[in-house]
């Protein structure tokens, strides 16, 4: 392995003395910044002054047209049209954190430029592919290096493989394997950047099949403090190659290109059941049972949601218990499935349906949750239902029409077939992933949104008060996440951030501590 060090990050200033000119000198970065975890509002700059600009007071500031003129893609400041779309993050609770500039980068070059131009001229940046971190990170007062236009898909269905630039999102991918044959495990929600989804692990309805994105990682190009672009590969580099799968986004460097397994597939069946919320712990139990014994080509997302207003805001809350997913196999064994849970639970609406793999994607597609949400997550083995359904019974409601919700990820099949060291990604072992979330919007009063905060983190202890959560659904109140997140992997993790980024050039509240 060629191994990275302190003197070749040194070595690099070369390099980014070029990206920013006029600029010899390179001071110290500053992090990135974000709001306290706690905040029950929308931010607000005047309130928080470390979300100032940066260089307030400073005799220099930062020469923006330069990096315009240096960028193949574009450099988009406050005014300009297309800046508001590109700078606020998916998660609009960070909406009033906006960038001074937003480098929408068309090549590797461009990320070279745009990292190099921010070092020199000590300027807070945060990389963004699809711009879902849920805690904001994607966000930044100073500069947005933008991977958005860098969407290229090129399948190799001999050597069957997918190469794809890292602003790719879901629904690029799906639309890019379209009449190929072949699939790569990606997530539900359409708008949600590949290049995220994987480095943080990546799960979708074809996982317990296929197992996780990251998991289909063969080849990947990143971006290093340094600001050098390698090659990283199990060959390569294997460290970082082992980090990249599963070690979360934004922490090694930015990754700029993956080239990723693809399987082979053909028809497939979806199913979406819903009942009544009087049969909820019926349904929920016996969905359960159903997966506990299903074979890995069965995928089930459980959800009980809550929506309408509620105590806080108004009007009578709907609840609704629903459970849908993806069989890789015929329609007519997929009802032979579900049958038991049929005749113990009879559903309200019941579909299930054989489709090509892209038609089923596309049926079970949804962005949720959206607007402005906290999200918290746990690994179980065991889910607490009744409990559940006791807390969303008591959600104090907002004007989202989102709401609130428990979701439970049926787990196993191929992703517990990979052993949790084998790369960055630790939660093998467990049987469900759990995603707790409450929602609101701008109209919802800071009382509003303190209630539903509280409530969610009452039913949060409540369900699941320790254990491991998924760093993909980042959550800025989590307690001990280095070790939710990382698991046995933390230390491996450590050492890999030490000898790539010994500067802690690529750092936020909750990057891999270095």
């Amino acid at each position: 392995m060629t191994e990275i060090t302190r003197r070749d990050v040194l070595g690099g200033a070369a390099l980014l003395a070029a990206g920013a000119a006029g600029v010899a000198a390179l001071p110290h970065h500053h992090p990135h910044q974000h709001p306290h975890p706690h905040q029950h509002a929308d931010p607000d700059p005047n309130q928080h002054p470390h979300h100032q600009h940066p260089h307030h007071g400073r005799g220099r500031g930062p020469n923006w047209d330069a990096l315009a003129r240096r960028l193949h893609g574009r450099l988009l400041r406050p005014g300009d049209p297309g800046y508001t779309a590109a700078s606020v993050p998916y998660n609009r609770r960070y909406a009033a954190i906006r960038p001074g500039g937003v480098a929408l980068c068309a090549d590797t070059a461009d990320v070279q430029t745009a990292l190099a131009w921010a070092r020199a001229y000590d300027v807070p940046f945060a990389a963004r592919s699809g711009g879902h971190s849920y805690a904001g990170y994607c966000a930044s007062r100073g500069l947005v290096i933008s991977l958005a236009p860098m969407r290229s898909i090129r399948v190799d269905r001999r050597a069957l493989t997918v190469t794809l630039g890292a602003g790719t999102r879901n629904r690029d991918l799906y639309a890019g394997l379209a009449g190929t044959g072949v699939a790569v495990p990606s997530g539900r929600c359409p708008t949600v950047g590949v290049s995220g989804l994987l480095l943080g692990g990546g799960f979708g309805f074809s996982s317990r099949h296929l197992g996780l994105t990251c998991d289909q990682l063969l080849e990947t190009e990143v971006v290093t403090a340094s600001g050098r672009a390698l090659l990283v590969s199990p060959v390569e580099q294997p460290d970082l190659f082992w980090a990249c799968q599963g070690g979360g986004g934004g922490n090694f460097g930015i990754n700029t290109r993956f080239t990723v397994r693809a399987t082979p597939v053909g028809r497939v069946a979806v199913y979406r059941l819903a009942w009544p919320w009087r049969d909820a712990g019926t349904a929920v139990s016996a969905m359960l049972d159903l997966v506990a014994t299903a074979p890995g080509r069965l995928s089930c997302r459980i959800g009980l949601g809550v929506s309408g207003g509620g105590p806080a805001t108004g009007g009578s809350p709907k609840r609704t218990v629903t459970a849908l997913g993806l069989f890789f196999g015929r329609a007519e064994e997929l009802e032979g499935l579900l049958a038991p849970v049929l005749t113990v639970a009879r559903p309200s609406e019941q579909v299930v349906e054989e489709l090509s793999y892209l038609a089923a994607q596309a049926a079970l597609a949804h962005n949720v949750p959206f607007d402005r949400f906290a999200s918290r997550s746990r690994f179980l083995d065991q889910p607490d239902v009744d409990t559940a359904i006791r807390w969303l019974e008591r959600w104090p409601g907002s004007s989202n029409p989102g709401g609130a919700g428990v979701t439970l990820f049926a787990w196993g099949g191929a992703i517990a077939r990979v052993d949790p060291a084998a790369t960055a990604f630790a939660h093998r072992g467990q049987a469900y992933l759990m995603d707790s979330e409450t929602t609101w919007t701008a109209r919802d009063s800071r009382r509003v949104v303190a209630a539903g905060l509280d409530w969610l983190d009452g039913m949060y202890r409540a369900l699941a008060p320790r254990g491991q959560a998924y760093q993909n659904f980042i959550d800025p109140s989590l307690a001990h996440w280095p070790a939710a997140y990382y698991g046995q992997n933390l230390a491996r993790l450590i050492d890999v951030k030490r000898r790539y980024d010994p500067d802690r050039v690529f750092r936020f509240p909750q990057a891999v501590p270095g």
